[in-house]
């Protein structure tokens, strides 16, 4: 479902996992069509034809639409990947999950890819294995290297749902502890028409978890050197660390710059490329 920017994303992870885009639906049909030409699937013309033949079904349409097309693979019987967020609000995600009932919910997988970032994950398996003791403290910061088109702010839900989704998750993810409070602050000051349409370009988020660990949340809309992504979780014992991948190994000594390194990677996919192909693997199982 969607022939947009994220479903491209998601139809190379299908082929690279070893299975095949069988249909495309989108309301946009010159979209649909060239990701068509490029996946050798059928264009078709309601999502409801899309999905009465296939084995799966995975939603990357825009976030204001993924509800109503689950409503449809749920109807239809069909596993489904679904990108977040699940719906636009709290109380439409519990209407989904009561409509349809608790055991076609489980046949929803709601798409969080840095769960499967090998960094990341990394952490989560350090912190859950005790290798740091006992977890008081995780930082979590999520920095793109430019805004989104203005376009795109009205459909997108918001830095919250839209963004920082991400790093809610990965703080639930490697905590494994329900979060008791939550204190945000957001400001639009990157772009001031960023906070015209009602969103906010830049947050922060304390969230204490119920055995006291408490987890910082930083989000920016813009970063000036890069693609900043990192994830650092303090113990008693010891802290471990995602950290940006570098563009190289290269680093360069100079009497003015002693020992500076090759600059971070620029774009998500460059980052979390693999990891959407280790998402759908983990679907497809």
């Amino acid at each position: 479902m969607g022939a947009g920017r994220m479903a491209k994303v998601h139809a190379a992870s299908i082929v690279n996992a070893g299975a095949r885009v069988a249909t495309i639906f989108d309301p946009v049909s010159a979209a649909a069509e060239a990701l068509a030409e490029d996946t050798g699937a059928k264009v078709c013309a309601t999502a409801a034809e899309a999905i009465a033949d296939v084995d799966a079904v995975l939603i990357a349409t825009t976030s204001d639409t993924h509800v109503e097309l689950l409503y449809e693979a749920v109807k239809a019987g069909k596993p489904a990947m679904c990108e977040k967020p699940l719906a636009p609000s709290y109380k439409q995600s519990l209407e989904f999950v009561a409509t349809v009932g608790e055991a076609a919910a489980r046949k929803v997988f709601l798409a969080f890819n840095r769960r499967f970032d090998r960094g990341h994950a990394s952490v989560r398996e350090a912190v859950q294995s005790g290798k740091i003791g006992r977890l008081e403290q995780v930082t979590i910061t999520s920095r793109d290297p430019f805004p989104p088109p203005l376009d795109y702010i009205p459909r997108s839900g918001g830095l919250f749902r839209d963004m920082m989704i991400h790093d809610f998750d990965m703080a639930r993810s490697i905590v494994g502890k329900d979060i008791s409070s939550v204190t945000a602050h957001g400001s639009s000051v990157v772009d001031p028409e960023l906070g015209k349409l009602g969103d906010i370009d830049t947050a922060s988020v304390t969230m204490l978890a119920a055995d006291g660990t408490i987890i910082t949340i930083l989000n920016s809309r813009r970063c000036a050197y890069g693609f900043d992504q990192q994830i650092e979780a303090f113990g008693a014992t010891g802290m471990v660390m995602s950290d940006n991948p570098r563009q190289s190994g290269f680093r360069s000594f100079t009497k003015e710059a002693p020992g500076t390194d090759a600059p971070i990677l620029e774009f998500y996919m460059e980052r979390y490329g693999p990891s959407y192909t280790a998402e759908i693997r983990a679907f497809i199982r």
